[in-house]
């Protein structure tokens, strides 16, 4: 389950099409090549970021407080600093 604003079409648009090309999920179809995945603790789960260009963006999040899923940091496309 999703606690979002953000549209599902938004969340899952590259994540589903790189799944569906190689069966690994790990690459970033853009760049045509592997991407590079971060993973940051947090105090009740992670964040997920991705690495494009040179910073790192949200790719997703797991955590059991559910104020860091509105946590405006922690959206799925916005920068983050790891």
């Amino acid at each position: 389950m999703l606690y979002t604003i953000m549209p599902l079409e938004r969340i899952y648009s590259n994540r589903t099409q790189s799944i569906l090309g190689n069966g690994t999920g790990k690459e970033d179809v853009k760049a045509g090549g592997a991407a590079e995945y971060q993973t940051i603790s947090l105090n009740h789960g992670s964040v997920y970021a991705r690495k494009e260009g040179d910073k790192y963006v949200v790719d997703g999040i797991h955590s059991t407080d559910m104020n860091d899923y509105l946590n405006p940091s922690y959206f799925p496309g916005s920068s983050i600093d790891v």
